[in-house]
């Protein structure tokens, strides 16, 4: 059997939809008091569904781009992205924080707050989250006034898009320039576990190179993801051995990507997250929803109780993100950004 290789016809979004909910699961641990993220400190299980996601990404991305335009490329970009991510600040600064606040003190004094909440949309406007509190909201709970932990990784993935743009730009787009890039990231890993850059977790490195094997297998797809059972249980076992051992950002992390979406062009799942992806609205209400549930006392129900109850949340969220944002804006990838501006022009000449 050989695999359709249309997007639509694999388990992509049932994937990405797994990956948002195994983020949330993860920080069920420290946001509630209950310890570490499960798995180990330099890849738990958190980080393991990002590098998922980075994967996904890179061999989606990189499908995007061998088919579009550099400027209907960054175009569709943005909306996926932005639009999105804006309300999710502004709900965070207008509602969830409030909410808060009000039961601290009441809202007279709330938008004198230090730091305040214009400028955690503001400030976080262009994915760098460079404000992470609303004054001293969260104040109590097991991870203290930040109010969305996982957006850091968002300017991450945009750097990944900005690079595929590039090699589009110059007509370089190809297997082997990103078989390089890929090798270069893979060097920027290993030095980094050593300390050579300064640092012993470099995630950016860790998702680059994620999103750089998925972006190769797309070139390679017909000879990688067919279906050959040897290949992804080498796979597996690496994964295992080195994770449990030694040598897995050597050798696992590369086996985990490649595995990743080997599986998504197996797995029956195919309908999931076809027409309606909400892994996206999963991904950036997950945290807030879980400070909110900590801080209004869900955790005294225990881990499982608290890890539904953050899931329920996110989900309701989710689910109307998609419908009153995400979907509506998607909408708009056929329209041309520069047409107001070309005519514009014409008019004024």
């Amino acid at each position: 059997m050989v695999p359709t290789f249309d997007v639509r016809a694999n388990s992509f979004g049932f994937l990405r939809l797994m990956f948002a909910v195994l983020v949330i699961v993860s920080h069920s641990w420290p946001l509630g008091g209950f310890g570490q993220d499960p798995g180990r400190v330099d890849n738990n299980l958190g980080i393991f569904a990002v590098e998922g996601f980075f994967a996904l990404s890179g061999f989606l991305i990189t499908m995007s781009g061998s088919r579009l335009t550099v400027g209907r490329f960054f175009w569709h970009r943005v909306l996926r992205i932005f639009p999105a991510y804006w309300v999710a600040l502004g709900a965070v600064a207008l509602v969830f924080a409030p909410i808060v606040w009000r039961t601290m003190r009441g809202l007279t004094e709330y938008l004198g707050a230090s730091p305040p909440p214009t400028g955690f949309v503001f400030l976080n406007a262009l994915l760098f989250q460079n404000q992470i509190a609303i004054g001293d909201t969260l104040t109590g709970t097991p991870v203290a006034l930040m109010w969305n932990g996982p957006l850091y990784t968002l300017p991450m993935e945009f750097a990944c898009y900005l690079l595929i743009g590039i090699l589009m730009a110059g007509r370089v787009l190809t297997a082997r320039m990103v078989a390089v890039l890929a090798l270069a990231a893979w060097a920027w890993v290993q030095l980094a576990q050593i300390g050579a850059l300064g640092v012993y977790d470099d995630r950016q490195a860790k998702f680059t190179l994620c999103f750089l094997v998925g972006s190769l297998i797309y070139f390679l797809r017909e000879r990688l993801l067919t279906l050959k059972p040897w290949l992804p249980l080498s796979a597996l076992v690496i994964i295992v051995v080195t994770y449990l051992t030694w040598g897995f950002h050597l050798f696992g992390i590369v086996s985990f990507a490649y595995l990743v979406l080997w599986i998504a062009y197996h797995m029956p799942f195919r309908a999931v997250g076809r027409r309606h992806d909400f892994s996206y609205g999963l991904y950036i209400y997950g945290w807030p929803v879980q400070q909110m549930a900590a801080y209004f006392g869900a955790t005294e129900l225990g881990l499982a109780a608290y890890m539904l109850i953050s899931l329920a949340g996110a989900t309701i969220l989710a689910v109307a993100s998609w419908y009153l944002i995400e979907s509506p804006v998607l909408r708009w990838k056929s329209a041309d950004p520069m047409a107001w501006f070309r005519k514009t022009q014409r008019v004024s000449a």
